[in-house]
């Protein structure tokens, strides 16, 4: 950044800068990869083949790592006729320290002048303040100098006091309040919206149980992430079209567990749905769509093999069987007061052996992690036993012994299954139930507390741009 005079601020890089005159000059970034910026060699042409052309065929060639840079640095630093202000960052985004600029080290060298350390924890002196949030927070640190402020700014004082006292109840750990999500004395509000005729789906009850905020925002306001315009397929997208083969090649083959004649309806289906999905889907193919459908076919190909594998003595008898939607029955959840909860939902797959024995599948995009016994009694996987109990009660199709998630991409099962967990499909089904209630209830009382996920928060969370507690994942 260049100051020209107290009117005018002229922002510019060093090489734009040349030739000009300045009161005063600040020189940001005076790191190395920065400035200098890191230089590599031009890969068509080295630098030794250069210098071979340049002395001995006396060709005008320049080196591509020879850089003028230490030349703008001289002339950026003279600009200035009264101040000049050299910055440098100390700490990388990966948290390494950064090397400062020779430049830098330089300047440090030829120039008497004391480096001063700034961080985000420090309060600028009132004389310093660059802002009036600055300026504020700096007379917060002396109350003789607050009281002043409030004396001369009584309404402007007001709202910072409020302000600081809503910062002051976000970081305590016991006390709730409004403004760290305890909407309580709205509760009467939040049980008629979530009450008894109020159908939930699995999803949600799920989102509760990672945050409660991620709930409030996007179910409660219905705001949605800020989604940054992309080509190609993101995962909801993915998973419809997985849905949709499964579902064709099914529904096309009379017996499920004749493999050769699901493998030869694949190709059929799977070019149908896919020529279809960019505008069923509403995404734009990129370059590798080719790919991507191969890619697709392959994962249904291997997955339709597996699970012909697994199949045993079950037969396929059902594929997307709703509950609670196209006027199909919901799942109604009883309490021991009599209170309910109603769910809906889809069944990815039924099946059924000889004897009238029940098992599921729930396909998913994703890969396996996550999908453990412990996900269950978290209440971050809740879908699977409640689906179990709907399939049981909502469409009376008998009793499930087994049921598990198919992750169609490694054409493998979850390392949960019902009849694993700890006394089988009722066993899996009683916990789910259990913390299900605690979720509807916590909706339905208006504690909407935020609570970061263990491993951080989704980026896709409505509210990582607001959320006070967002901590974003750490790869």
């Amino acid at each position: 950044m260049l100051f020209r005079s107290t009117q005018t601020l002229l922002v510019a890089d060093v090489a734009q800068a040349r030739g000009l005159a300045f009161r005063a000059v600040a020189v940001l970034g005076l790191a190395e990869g920065e400035f200098p910026a890191t230089l590599t060699e031009d890969p068509l042409l080295r630098d030794a083949d250069r210098r071979r052309l340049r002395d001995e065929f006396k060709l005008a060639v320049e080196l591509s790592t020879d850089s003028a840079e230490a030349e703008y640095a001289y002339e950026a630093f003279t600009r200035a006729s009264h101040a000049l202000l050299l910055t440098r960052p100390r700490i990388a985004d990966n948290g390494a320290l950064w090397q400062a600029s020779p430049y830098w080290e330089e300047a440090r060298r030829r120039i008497q002048v004391e480096v001063q350390l700034l961080t985000g924890t420090q309060q600028p002196a009132p004389e310093a303040a660059a802002s009036e949030p600055e300026l504020w927070l700096s007379l917060a640190a002396s109350p003789a100098l607050w009281a002043q402020a409030e004396q001369l700014r009584p309404d402007r004082g007001a709202r910072v006091s409020h302000a600081a006292s809503i910062l002051r109840q976000r970081t305590q750990t016991t006390a709730t309040s409004p403004y760290d999500g305890d909407l309580s004395a709205w509760a009467t509000i939040f049980t008629r919206r979530f009450g008894p005729e109020h159908t939930w789906s699995a999803s949600r009850l799920e989102t509760y149980r990672t945050c409660p905020f991620f709930f409030f925002i996007s179910q409660a306001l219905r705001l949605e992430p800020r989604q940054t315009p992309a080509e190609g397929l993101d995962a909801r997208q993915l998973g419809n079209i997985y849905h949709h083969i499964f579902e064709a090649v099914y529904n096309r083959v009379p017996r499920a567990t004749d493999l050769e004649a699901l493998l030869t309806a694949l190709p059929e289906v799977a070019a149908e749905i896919l020529d279809a999905a960019p505008r069923r889907e509403q995404f734009r193919p990129t370059a590798w769509w080719e790919q991507t459908r191969a890619e697709i076919t392959a994962h249904a190909r291997r997955s339709l093999v597996a699970l012909v594998g697994l199949a045993g003595d079950f037969i396929p008898t059902g594929n997307e069987a709703p509950f609670g939607l196209q006027d199909g029955p919901p799942l109604r959840v009883v309490d021991s007061n009599g209170d309910i909860f109603l769910l809906h939902g889809m069944i990815d797959r039924v099946e059924r052996a000889p004897d009238g024995r029940v098992r599921i599948i729930d396909y998913k995009t994703a890969g396996k992690s996550g999908f453990n016994n412990r996900a269950i009694i978290e209440g971050k996987k809740l879908q699977l036993p409640l689906y179990a109990l709907a399939a049981q009660e909502a469409l009376g199709l008998g009793t499930v012994i087994d049921g598990f998630y198919w992750h169609i991409r490694q054409a493998e099962h979850s390392d949960f299954t019902l009849a694993g967990f700890e006394g089988g499909p009722a066993g899996a089904i009683e916990t789910s139930v259990q913390v299900a209630w605690e979720a509807v209830r916590g909706a339905r009382a208006g504690c909407f507390t935020p609570t970061a996920p263990e491993g951080g928060c989704p980026d896709y969370c409505p509210a990582a741009t607001c959320c006070w507690r967002y901590a974003p994942r750490a790869w």
